[in-house]
Protein backbone atom coordinates (compact mmCIF):
# COMPACT_ATOMS: atom_id res chain seq x y z
CA UNK A 1 0.00 0.00 0.00
CA UNK A 2 1.14 3.21 -0.61
CA UNK A 3 -1.01 6.16 -0.20
CA UNK A 4 0.16 9.66 -1.34
CA UNK A 5 -1.43 12.85 0.15
CA UNK A 6 -1.31 16.62 0.31
CA UNK A 7 1.57 16.93 2.86
CA UNK A 8 3.34 13.55 2.99
CA UNK A 9 3.71 9.85 1.71
CA UNK A 10 2.32 6.65 3.39
CA UNK A 11 4.80 3.61 2.03
CA UNK A 12 5.70 0.01 3.11
CA UNK A 13 9.11 -0.12 5.59
CA UNK A 14 11.79 -1.05 3.76
CA UNK A 15 15.04 -2.63 5.42
CA UNK A 16 17.55 0.24 4.07
CA UNK A 17 14.65 2.31 6.86
CA UNK A 18 16.40 1.07 9.28
CA UNK A 19 19.25 3.56 9.87
CA UNK A 20 17.36 6.44 9.61
CA UNK A 21 14.69 4.94 12.28
CA UNK A 22 17.55 4.24 14.02
CA UNK A 23 18.94 7.97 13.88
CA UNK A 24 15.50 9.53 14.18
CA UNK A 25 15.16 7.70 17.70
CA UNK A 26 18.87 8.36 18.53
CA UNK A 27 18.30 12.26 18.01
CA UNK A 28 15.09 12.94 19.55
CA UNK A 29 14.48 10.77 22.43
CA UNK A 30 11.96 13.11 23.76
CA UNK A 31 9.43 10.84 21.52
CA UNK A 32 9.52 7.96 24.16
CA UNK A 33 7.54 10.39 26.21
CA UNK A 34 4.27 10.12 24.19
CA UNK A 35 4.89 6.08 22.98
CA UNK A 36 2.79 3.02 23.86
CA UNK A 37 4.94 0.82 22.95
CA UNK A 38 9.37 -0.16 22.82
CA UNK A 39 11.46 1.10 20.53
CA UNK A 40 14.08 -1.17 18.59
CA UNK A 41 17.52 0.17 20.56
CA UNK A 42 20.05 0.24 17.42
CA UNK A 43 20.31 -0.67 13.46
CA UNK A 44 20.16 -4.32 13.51
CA UNK A 45 17.08 -4.24 15.83
CA UNK A 46 15.21 -2.03 13.64
CA UNK A 47 15.97 -4.49 10.70
CA UNK A 48 14.05 -7.18 12.71
CA UNK A 49 11.83 -5.32 13.45
CA UNK A 50 10.55 -4.08 10.10
CA UNK A 51 10.79 -7.41 8.71
CA UNK A 52 8.06 -8.21 11.33
CA UNK A 53 6.14 -4.63 10.41
CA UNK A 54 3.51 -6.62 8.08
CA UNK A 55 1.59 -9.71 9.45
CA UNK A 56 -1.77 -10.89 9.93
CA UNK A 57 -2.43 -8.91 12.85
CA UNK A 58 0.04 -5.62 12.40
CA UNK A 59 0.84 -3.33 9.39
CA UNK A 60 3.33 -0.49 10.07
CA UNK A 61 4.13 1.81 7.32
CA UNK A 62 7.02 4.41 6.96
CA UNK A 63 5.74 8.21 7.03
CA UNK A 64 7.63 10.28 3.88
CA UNK A 65 7.73 13.77 3.65
CA UNK A 66 10.66 15.99 1.42
CA UNK A 67 11.79 12.57 0.36
CA UNK A 68 12.61 11.71 3.75
CA UNK A 69 11.13 9.04 6.35
CA UNK A 70 9.66 11.05 8.98
CA UNK A 71 8.63 8.32 11.56
CA UNK A 72 5.54 5.73 11.52
CA UNK A 73 2.22 4.41 11.13
CA UNK A 74 0.06 1.42 11.25
CA UNK A 75 -2.95 -0.99 12.53
CA UNK A 76 -1.55 -3.19 15.08
CA UNK A 77 -3.34 -6.04 17.19
CA UNK A 78 -5.93 -6.78 13.93
CA UNK A 79 -8.60 -8.74 15.49
CA UNK A 80 -10.23 -9.81 12.16
CA UNK A 81 -13.06 -11.82 13.89
CA UNK A 82 -14.26 -8.49 15.56
CA UNK A 83 -13.05 -6.23 12.60
CA UNK A 84 -11.18 -4.00 14.90
CA UNK A 85 -7.28 -3.06 15.17
CA UNK A 86 -5.80 -0.02 17.33
CA UNK A 87 -3.88 2.79 15.32
CA UNK A 88 -0.53 4.35 16.19
CA UNK A 89 1.24 6.83 14.96
CA UNK A 90 4.77 8.08 15.45
CA UNK A 91 6.29 11.20 13.88
CA UNK A 92 9.82 11.21 15.02
CA UNK A 93 11.52 14.17 13.37
CA UNK A 94 10.57 17.17 15.37
CA UNK A 95 10.97 19.62 12.29
CA UNK A 96 7.68 17.81 10.68
CA UNK A 97 5.53 17.67 13.97
CA UNK A 98 2.70 20.13 14.58
CA UNK A 99 2.38 20.77 10.69
CA UNK A 100 -0.97 18.88 9.93
CA UNK A 101 0.81 15.70 8.90
CA UNK A 102 -0.45 13.96 11.66
CA UNK A 103 -3.76 14.72 10.33
CA UNK A 104 -3.84 13.40 6.97
CA UNK A 105 -2.10 10.09 8.33
CA UNK A 106 -4.29 9.26 10.52
CA UNK A 107 -7.42 10.21 8.07
CA UNK A 108 -5.71 8.39 5.13
CA UNK A 109 -5.13 4.93 7.73
CA UNK A 110 -8.53 5.51 8.86
CA UNK A 111 -9.81 5.45 5.03
CA UNK A 112 -7.60 2.39 4.22
CA UNK A 113 -8.62 0.96 7.55
CA UNK A 114 -12.52 1.07 6.96
CA UNK A 115 -12.57 1.62 3.09
CA UNK A 116 -9.97 -1.29 1.98
CA UNK A 117 -9.81 -3.79 5.51
CA UNK A 118 -13.42 -3.34 5.96
CA UNK A 119 -12.83 -2.71 9.52
CA UNK A 120 -15.66 -1.75 11.70
CA UNK A 121 -13.83 -0.17 14.85
CA UNK A 122 -10.44 1.54 15.29
CA UNK A 123 -8.99 2.75 18.36
CA UNK A 124 -6.07 4.83 19.84
CA UNK A 125 -4.62 4.94 23.22
CA UNK A 126 -2.99 8.04 23.69
CA UNK A 127 -1.11 9.20 27.42
CA UNK A 128 -3.06 12.08 28.36
CA UNK A 129 -0.36 14.40 27.91
CA UNK A 130 -0.16 14.19 24.69
CA UNK A 131 -2.18 17.35 23.61
CA UNK A 132 -1.78 17.15 19.65
CA UNK A 133 -2.87 13.74 19.15
CA UNK A 134 -5.91 14.24 21.34
CA UNK A 135 -6.83 17.14 19.21
CA UNK A 136 -6.32 15.00 16.17
CA UNK A 137 -8.22 12.08 17.10
CA UNK A 138 -11.31 14.50 18.46
CA UNK A 139 -11.04 16.75 15.32
CA UNK A 140 -11.36 13.19 13.50
CA UNK A 141 -14.75 12.37 15.56
CA UNK A 142 -13.19 9.62 17.67
CA UNK A 143 -15.38 9.25 21.06
CA UNK A 144 -13.07 9.17 23.95
CA UNK A 145 -13.90 5.56 25.47
CA UNK A 146 -11.72 4.91 28.58
CA UNK A 147 -9.16 6.46 30.69
CA UNK A 148 -6.92 3.72 31.48
CA UNK A 149 -5.14 4.97 34.96
CA UNK A 150 -1.52 4.52 35.37
CA UNK A 151 -1.57 2.80 32.21
CA UNK A 152 2.51 4.30 31.03
CA UNK A 153 5.38 4.39 32.73
CA UNK A 154 7.88 6.44 32.06
CA UNK A 155 10.94 7.73 33.41
CA UNK A 156 9.92 6.04 36.65
CA UNK A 157 6.65 7.99 36.40
CA UNK A 158 3.47 6.24 35.57
CA UNK A 159 0.68 7.91 33.20
CA UNK A 160 -2.53 7.88 32.67
CA UNK A 161 -4.03 7.03 29.02
CA UNK A 162 -7.31 8.06 26.94
CA UNK A 163 -8.64 5.56 24.85
CA UNK A 164 -10.84 6.76 21.86
CA UNK A 165 -12.01 4.84 19.22
CA UNK A 166 -14.14 5.74 16.01
CA UNK A 167 -16.64 2.84 14.21
CA UNK A 168 -17.40 2.70 10.13
CA UNK A 169 -20.68 4.37 10.70
CA UNK A 170 -19.00 7.43 12.33
CA UNK A 171 -16.25 7.31 9.80
CA UNK A 172 -18.78 6.93 6.76
CA UNK A 173 -20.37 10.67 8.40
CA UNK A 174 -17.14 12.13 8.52
CA UNK A 175 -16.17 11.14 5.09
CA UNK A 176 -18.85 13.51 3.52
CA UNK A 177 -17.49 16.48 5.40
CA UNK A 178 -13.33 15.50 5.33
CA UNK A 179 -12.49 18.16 3.02
CA UNK A 180 -13.63 20.81 5.39
CA UNK A 181 -12.06 19.24 8.76
CA UNK A 182 -8.90 18.28 6.92
CA UNK A 183 -8.56 22.28 5.71
CA UNK A 184 -9.55 23.67 8.95
CA UNK A 185 -12.75 24.98 7.26
CA UNK A 186 -14.94 23.28 10.37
Amino acid sequence: MKIVGKTCTIRPLELWDAPRLAELKRENPEIFEFANHVFPKNVSDEENWIKTSISNTTMFWGIESDGKLIGITGLSGIFWVYRSAEFLIAIYDKNYQRKGIGLEVTYNILRYAFEYLNLHRVYARVNENNVSMIKILEKLQFIKEAKLRQFYRLSGKYYDALQYSIISNEYWRLKQNIYDILFDKV
